[in-house]
């Protein structure tokens, strides 16, 4: 039986969006998830990273082979999330040094759709945040994400992989200025308050534009936005009233159905004397139907349009990625290093534990027999003696298992001193 660190996702390079919305985890559904699976025996650590261009499952289990980890993740993910076996396809794994070092290229915005894109780094820390509060990181993998942390941090101060960063948010902003080249005298209505609405909006004031609107559920974080960005804020039940007002529409929520069907927008076109609309859905699941792409006068772009408008960011950068691929190279070897030396932490306990109990069996059986001999001097030395032995085994140990790499080895060591013990009693 092994023990290993794994990963099973998809992203918006094996999954359209319309599957991706399909596996998709709110935060509650994450909570739900992990803690799932932190009941069962084997799973030692798990953390799940949800956003609206990847959905992966990061694991520590113990005492299972790999495949049996593998299938065991497969299958809960498609019982919680009751997705039809077609999925399957879309879905990869890692193992090992390969796990790791794919969760640091995420983290340094390596895999994002705009290259080093810096949105990712906040989103795997809440990930993480989320099962470190609920208690199922496991220390094997709270290590690991924060050495992600530091990843980023590095590939991002020593390379220029995210000179000039875009995200898709500002990418959404170039497919509306595309549509509008006087993109700053129209309206634009931002469905959506959190990150990436405020991207959103970001990238809109920089392109000049002054006539903004926000829309959220919760009505305050709609006001805290628009107070930092000089816009108004609109009351949720005003969707539709807006969208007649305004000819821009952002839309980037959590909500896991849509908000925007075909039948509001037939409604609003009428009342906008059908001039032209243009519908960026940034949220997965998709908040607006496909359909309404199909309606004369309205155009809608989703996440995946935007990567047309990043692939000349990506040509421009792709010359930094061997760069961060060396330092996260370094980094991986570095935590598996820490890996594979936990291995070795019952075996080191185990012949310290052996040698001072034959110690201490020896010498009450010598202190029986000397009662007239200076004992504490005796114990000492003993003691020495026995830390001495164990001490260049320890180091043996270590360069005979290349630090605890090389498991076939660390397996005799652990046979062999089961033996001591059994013949020390």
């Amino acid at each position: 039986m092994e023990e290993m660190i794994g990963v099973i996702g998809l992203n918006y390079k094996s999954a359209p969006v319309e599957v991706r919305g399909k596996v998709s985890f709110t935060e509650e559904q994450i909570r739900q998830f992990i803690q799932y699976l932190y009941k069962t025996e084997s799973v030692a650590g798990v953390v799940v990273l949800s956003t609206c261009n990847r959905v992966e499952i990061y694991f520590h289990i113990q005492n299972r082979s790999t495949q049996e980890s593998y299938e065991s993740m497969f299958q809960q993910l498609f019982e919680f999330k009751q997705l039809e076996a077609s999925v399957r396809k879309h879905l990869y794994s890692f193992e090992g040094i390969d796990a790791v070092k794919h969760l640091f290229e995420v983290a340094a915005g390596l895999d994002s759709i705009v290259l080093g894109e810096d949105q990712i780094i906040g989103q795997v820390k809440n990930a993480f945040l989320i099962s470190e509060t609920a208690h199922c990181a496991g220390n094997v993998l709270t290590r690991l994400f924060n050495r992600s942390f530091n990843a980023g941090k590095k590939v991002r101060t020593e390379t220029k992989i995210n000179e000039g960063s875009a995200s898709i948010s500002s990418a959404a902003v170039t497919l509306a200025k595309q549509q509008y080249n006087d993109i700053e005298k129209h309206s634009v209505l931002l469905i959506g308050a959190g990150q990436t609405g405020r991207l959103s909006i970001l990238s809109l004031v920089e392109k000049g534009c002054e006539h903004l609107y926000i829309i959220n559920r919760t009505f305050a974080k709609a006001e805290e936005m628009a107070r930092e960005f000089n816009a108004t804020a609109v009351p949720f039940s005003h969707i539709k009233k807006y969208m007649v007002k305004c000819d821009i529409v952002m839309v980037a929520t959590g909500s896991v159905t849509p908000l925007i069907d075909e039948a509001m927008i037939n409604e609003i076109m009428p009342q906008r004397d059908f001039q032209p609309l243009t519908i960026l859905d940034l949220s997965v699941p998709r908040n607006v139907t496909k359909e309404v792409g199909f309606i004369e006068k309205v155009t809608l772009f989703d996440v995946d349009d935007t990567e047309v408008v990043i692939h000349e960011t990506f040509q421009k950068r792709k010359a930094e990625i061997i760069k961060a691929e060396e330092i996260i190279s370094t980094l991986a070897d570095e935590y598996m290093e820490w890996v594979a030396s936990l291995s070795l932490s019952p075996t080191i306990r185990q012949i310290k534990e052996n040698f001072r109990k034959i110690h201490d069996i020896e010498f009450k059986n010598y202190q029986k027999s000397n009662a007239d001999v200076d004992l504490t001097i005796m114990e000492e030395y003993g003691a020495h003696i026995s830390d001495k032995f164990s001490g260049l085994i320890i180091k043996n140990l270590k360069e005979l298992t290349d630090n605890g790499k090389k498991t076939d080895h660390l397996k005799l060591v652990n046979e062999l001193f089961e033996l001591i013990s059994e013949n020390g009693k």
